[in-house]
């Protein structure tokens, strides 16, 4: 006799799949703003919303498309790393994590998914972790330059 599965317990509504040993969950953004916070949209993580988001787990709202949720789950991934394990405080991981998603979503965009792929997101998530052995300062200067922004560590050069 094969048991199946118990169905996931609200908010969440299904399993996406497993991604670096987590569940990524699709989960009705609507209630958890209604009842959990009213600021949750797109995602979250343990390491932002430990109050309710259990640990091991990625929350996804079911209001954004399969594009947009496997951008979002590296980001997640990315952010619950740099600030559970690199002790980085949110708006640090935050924009280090949009570096990466930004990037990720240029890819995505050659070869558009059609439905929620674990597996690339787990490639991408595995070249941030390869990329994460850069030294820092080297890390620090290529996602600036991502983001826009031009290197503020203490090396960079005043203009006069």
């Amino acid at each position: 006799m094969t048991l199946s599965p118990m169905p996931p317990r609200p908010p969440r509504l299904q399993v996406l799949g497993r991604v670096a040993g987590l569940s990524v969950y699709l989960v009705s953004g609507e209630q958890v703003r209604n009842t959990l916070d009213i600021d949750f949209t797109q995602g979250g993580n343990e390491a932002i919303y430990p109050t309710y988001v259990p640990r091991g787990e990625i929350w996804l709202d079911d209001a954004i498309r399969t594009f947009d949720r496997m951008a979002t789950t590296l980001h997640e991934l990315v952010e619950r790393d740099l600030m559970l394990h690199h002790g980085l405080g949110y708006d640090r991981a935050h924009d280090r994590a949009s570096a990466q998603e930004r990037v990720f979503r240029r890819d995505l965009a050659r070869d558009r998914p059609r439905e929620f792929d674990a597996r690339r997101v787990s490639g991408a998530y595995r070249a941030y972790l390869r990329d994460t052995r850069r030294p820092a300062r080297q890390l620090e200067r290529e996602i600036g330059a991502a983001l826009g922004r031009r290197s503020t560590g203490r090396s960079a050069r005043r203009v006069a």
